[in-house]
């Protein structure tokens, strides 16, 4: 379960990395906007929210009968904000692509990726040493 577990999450960070261009590549070609908040919305509905859920899923099965300790519960932490910086940054794609202020939008979907990046590298981190892969 841990290996699958974390071929999701590299798997989910490729997506969130494409994610990253669709989103900042109208900022150099504006034309490419409504093709590219396009094709956002589908690889979220196709691709992202089924591995997002996946890696949540495995992540929940890897504390089956495990005592917390300060480390774990500041990765679990980290891993639940990753989680729900993506499911909000999800949910304004959705909305943009139905017609809401695609400005607001798009604000919205940057500032979720500065909260949850940050997040998915911490839990990464912590749950790398917490495997014992750091020392």
């Amino acid at each position: 379960m841990p290996t699958l577990h974390l071929v999701l999450i590299a798997f989910w960070g490729g997506i969130v990395a494409t994610e990253a261009v669709l989103e900042l590549l109208p900022l150099w070609r504006p034309a490419l906007r409504p093709a590219a908040a396009a094709f956002h919305y589908y690889v979220d509905l196709l691709v992202e929210l089924p591995v997002l859920l996946a890696v949540a899923a495995t992540g929940l099965l890897l504390l089956r009968g495990r005592s917390f300790d300060a480390r774990l519960a500041w990765k679990v932490g980290c891993g639940l904000a990753a989680v729900t910086a993506n499911l909000v940054c999800i949910a304004f794609v959705i909305a943009r692509e139905r017609g809401r202020d695609a400005r607001r939008t798009t604000r919205v979907i940057f500032a979720s990726a500065a909260v949850g990046l940050p997040a998915a590298g911490g839990a990464l981190v912590l749950g790398a040493g917490y495997a014992g892969w750091l020392g």
